[in-house]
């Protein structure tokens, strides 16, 4: 028997205990329910000092190619959503207000494709699309080997890590 009391006492206990806690903590009926204000954050532009770095990369030939300038002035002032339509064809990988960088995917191959020559005496690097002289050399072509010009005369090259490579390879 003094089991059931004890039982009923605590369930008693607990209802009594529960019932004050409602009616001490719960909003007033006259009194306005107070929530926290929450301020949207200021949108994200680009500022007038940002730079924009364009990558591009080309199928053809799997070259990357990165450029950075300052950023054009129809995008300062710009959020994320407005510039992404102000620019088409590219694809915003990173966006804040110091930098944007943006990529594109091209199917053609890059301005990276040379091959050796001469030009007076010297070794030459020029591009292969255009023919026009990317670089002369302070290399001799005396200083070359036979088989060496038979190899390399005439020879694509794509890439300008691997230009920097057969030139270290022949001034060495």
């Amino acid at each position: 028997m003094k089991k059931q009391h004890y039982f009923l006492i605590t369930a008693l206990a607990m209802t009594l205990a529960l019932s004050l806690g409602y009616f001490a903590y719960r909003p007033q009926a006259n009194e306005p329910e107070t929530r926290p204000s929450i301020t949207p954050a200021a949108p994200v532009v680009l500022t007038e000092a940002a730079q924009i770095e364009y990558i591009y990369n080309y199928k053809g030939d799997g070259i990357t190619e990165t450029a950075l300038a300052p950023i054009p002035p129809y995008l300062v002032g710009l959020d994320e959503t407005v510039t992404r339509e102000k620019m088409p064809g590219f694809e915003i990988t990173s966006f804040s207000p110091e930098k944007l960088t943006v990529v594109k995917k091209l199917d053609g191959s890059s301005r990276q494709h040379y091959y050796l020559g001469e030009k007076n005496g010297y070794l030459a690097v020029y591009y292969k699309h255009g023919g026009g002289l990317k670089e002369l050399t302070n290399t001799p072509i005396s200083c070359l080997s036979a088989d060496e010009s038979d190899l390399l005369f005439g020879t694509e090259i794509i890439g300008k890590e691997n230009l920097a490579r057969v030139l270290e390879d022949i001034e060495s």
